[in-house]
């Protein structure tokens, strides 16, 4: 049992890129490097090392915890919504045409409408709290999530069409048996897409107005010319990004195994 749980303690790492994280640590040692030697001499622009003191300084101060926990709290919460409502009305989208034909242009319209705009309206209508957060994270994550889930299910193989109208399927069945089944790599994307987007829009909207949060302490510590406790939460923003995905990577690679090998196998 305990080398069972260390298999799967090495099968979540898996989910992380580790050539990519080496290719970080060796700018990051460049960086240092350029700031040692003193070609790189700008106060504002703080050393990995000064980055690193300042996140010391922010975890001892008790300062980095209570957003860190925020920030996350409010994007779990942007990103499920998202993803519930946006994989919704994607299938819908994209089986139905009475409603394509009636909504396709307000999707065209509002997707393209930039997320950062709507921060000042949604201040004015919910206030500076956590759910002006939400719905904007909500918002800028809807829409990957409902175009991939759409256009995969577009992109289904005409012959699994075929086999249903063969096996003489209902609507329900053909929609549980073959159409999530076979879209469920588009839908995994746009998932991951909705994350990181939900990411950033919190931290943007923490940024631009909203009380609490990592945005908002970044804000806050470049006020104070603390550029290296800034960059500390650029950093942290940057690590919570990648363990995000990496998690939830392996969350569905446990969850649903055979989505992605039935999908490969249809489009053969």
């Amino acid at each position: 049992m305990i080398i069972s749980g260390r298999l799967r303690g090495l099968n979540w790492l898996s989910g992380i890129n580790w050539i990519g994280i080496g290719l970080i640590v060796g700018l990051l040692l460049i960086w240092q490097l350029l700031v040692s030697v003193g070609i790189i001499n700008n106060p504002a622009l703080s050393s990995p090392h000064g980055v690193f003191e300042g996140l010391r300084y922010l975890i001892s101060a008790g300062l980095l915890w209570p957003a860190l926990l925020h920030t996350i709290r409010c994007v779990a919460i942007a990103w499920v919504i998202a993803v519930a409502v946006g994989g919704t009305f994607g299938l819908l989208l994209a089986l139905n045409a009475t409603v394509a034909s009636w909504t396709q242009a307000s999707v065209d319209l509002l997707r393209s409408l930039p997320v950062v705009a709507f921060v000042p309206i949604a201040i004015l209508i919910w206030g500076v709290g956590s759910k002006s957060e939400v719905i904007l994270g909500a918002y800028a994550g809807l829409w990957p999530m409902l175009i991939n889930t759409a256009g995969g299910v577009r992109g289904l193989p005409q012959r699994l069409r075929e086999v249903a109208l063969t096996l003489q399927l209902s609507r329900r069945a053909t929609l549980t048996k073959i159409v999530v089944p076979s879209t469920g790599a588009a839908m995994i994307v746009g998932a991951r897409l909705a994350l990181a987007a939900s990411l950033v829009i919190c931290v943007v909207s923490e940024m631009t107005g909203l009380q609490a949060g990592i945005g908002n302490q970044l804000v806050l510590e470049q006020g104070a010319e603390q550029p290296s406790r800034m960059l500390a939460y650029v950093f942290v923003v940057g690590l919570l990004g990648l363990l995000a995905n990496a998690g939830l990577v392996n969350a569905i690679r446990h969850a649903f195994p055979g989505i992605t090998a039935l999908t490969q196998r249809s489009i053969r």
